[in-house]
């Protein structure tokens, strides 16, 4: 709200002319503000059903990307029915002032009867009767961007393999069901467009990366400047028949007007629109400050978005409150206290953003007569290195299935599970443990139940996006990052490297002397010498390996 009301009450003595300049500035401000609006919802971990790998990622991503390309973006984590239900009441006061109003939604969703609902974390779906008590219909959904004047457009990754479809099903039978796999198709009103990351009555990939195979073509092609709305949704379905093979087809249903219609505008497009009569030539002092403080928190942001470090994700709330950089910093400090509380012998999230099925609880039993077994050690940030069986890895989108994985390969001591690349490296031994935020290792080891779990020595801590402040030992010849691991290693002056991958020549640099300090660099892989003893967070017992 312009608190311009407010001086005009207590400054009734002010010149006319300046009380009409500071009512533009402030209608000149709120119209740049609102001009494209979004909501961006991202449903991971249900209430009473397994949690789902990407929609907080998807949810996190597509929310930096849109502010990127200037909207204003209302960005939501793991909602609730009445959360969900305020969240769409909230954002439709936005849209019914603005040009262009977009949502953006990942997580499950259902079909009864012809008609599409969301389901929110809370929801307990044990019969179709609950369905449109406990779900939202996406009706809800479209009335709130109809307010838009000139596009409104639903984006819908929702169309996952549902386990709710199937415990329905399951104690109906699909014959006497009125759920349908998928979502059913829908005719919204002219000017709204609706997204479904798979085609009606089919179902679409979570994927194996950090992103969903439609959010991952959704987040290449939005940020083309000039881009039609019409060939972008075009090129997303190409995109994503051709990562999944032609099993999944995305569909857009709605249609648009005969204008040209984009989501991130040319820098000619967003110089003419300054230009328009009656907005001035240039943005005023107050919309580039908006405009420079949105991208300093950008710029803050991704220094620090792979970071699990609650202070990090603090200066961003506190440095830039009220930006979206705030909220996704905001959610990820909630996250991480969630990791936190986890108890032994609970459902254990192994890793940031993946879902583990480890139970069980460290062994402290105390008879000595117990004959050996094998046990698995799992560590969290960090990494083993050498040793790999498979050079690449192995695609996985959990810890535990890459545990899995190792336990059943007689080869197989260890392993270091990748969350973010979602890439499993199995190896028969180690050369070196490194510090590496964001990646669980396992351990296998053979020992008495009353025996203590296995410590390991971190001997080196990984740093990624950042350059090691050292005494230059000089460049290298090392075209990767492994070879100048190794090559710092083999040199005793050696107390740390920063490795370049983009750089086209002297891409490894080794370092002497004091390697305390870091900073921010994109690009740069760096590491130094450490010495930690680090215990497993969890004990479980193992396949046998004898």
């Amino acid at each position: 709200m312009c608190a311009v009301g407010l001086f005009r009450v207590r400054f009734a003595t002010l010149p006319a002319l300046v009380a009409a300049v500071l009512l533009f500035m402030c209608g000149l401000a709120q119209a740049q503000t609102d001009k494209k609006v979004a909501l961006v919802i991202g449903n991971s971990h249900y209430a009473n059903e397994a949690a789902l790998t990407n929609p907080h990622n998807d949810a996190e991503d597509m929310a930096e990307v849109l502010s990127r390309i200037g909207f204003k973006v209302m960005v939501k984590f793991d909602l609730d029915y009445n959360s969900l239900r305020n969240s769409l009441m909230e954002f439709t006061q936005l849209a019914d002032q603005a040009e262009i109003a977009a949502v953006f939604y990942a997580g499950h969703g259902i079909e009864m009867s012809g008609t599409n609902y969301l389901i929110p974390i809370d929801a307990r779906l044990d019969n179709e009767s609950q369905i449109a008590f406990q779900a939202l219909p996406l009706d809800l959904v479209l009335n709130s961007v109809s307010g838009a004047s000139r596009l409104r457009i639903v984006f819908l990754d929702a169309c996952r393999n549902n386990p709710f479809l199937k415990k329905i099903q399951s104690r109906l039978g699909t014959s006497r069901s009125a759920l349908g796999r998928g979502l059913a198709p829908i005719e919204p009103n002219e000017g709204t467009v609706v997204a479904f990351a798979a085609k009606d009555g089919t179902t679409a990939s979570d994927g194996a990366e950090r992103n969903s195979p439609f959010t991952k073509a959704l987040l290449k092609h939005i940020v083309q400047p000039g881009l039609d709305v019409d060939f972008l949704l075009r090129h997303v379905r190409d995109d994503v028949l051709k990562e999944t093979g032609g099993k999944q087809e995305p569909y857009k249903y709605g249609s648009l007007p005969a204008e040209s219609l984009t989501l991130a505008e040319t820098d000619e497009a967003a110089a003419a629109e300054r230009q328009k009569p009656g907005q001035g030539a240039s943005q005023t002092p107050a919309q580039s400050e908006v405009r420079s403080e949105t991208d300093k928190a950008r710029v803050a942001w991704e220094a620090v978005s792979n970071s699990n470090n609650p202070t990090d994700m603090a200066t961003i709330v506190r440095m830039f409150p009220g930006t979206v950089y705030a909220d996704l910093a905001q959610a990820r400090i909630a996250q991480i206290s969630a990791d936190e509380t986890h108890e032994p012998g609970e459902a254990t999230e192994v890793a940031v953003n993946t879902t583990g099925d480890f139970t069980g609880t460290m062994q402290r039993t105390p008879d000595q007569s117990t004959p050996k077994s094998w046990f698995m050690a799992t560590y969290a940030d960090i990494d083993f290195f050498g040793g790999d069986l498979y050079e690449t890895g192995l695609k996985v989108q959990r810890a535990d299935q890459c545990a899995a994985l190792c336990s059943s390969n007689l080869a197989c001591r260890m392993f270091t599970f990748n969350w973010k690349a979602q890439r499993c490296f199995l190896k028969s031994s180690y050369e070196v443990a490194q510090k590496a935020s964001g990646v669980t290792s396992g351990f296998f080891f053979k020992a008495g139940l009353s025996d203590p779990p296995a410590v390991i020595t971190i001997e080196w801590e990984l740093m990624v996006s950042a350059d090691i402040q050292a005494l230059d030992l000089g460049p290298t010849d090392d075209r990767t990052y492994a070879g100048c691991f190794q090559n710092c290693r083999g040199d005793n002056r050696c107390t740390a490297l920063s490795f370049a991958n983009k750089a086209k020549r002297n891409k490894c640099w080794l370092k002497g002397g004091y390697a305390g300090n870091s900073v921010d660099a994109r690009g740069v892989v760096s590491a130094r010498r450490a010495q930690e003893i680090v215990s497993p967070f969890l004990v479980v017992p193992a396949v046998s390996k004898d």
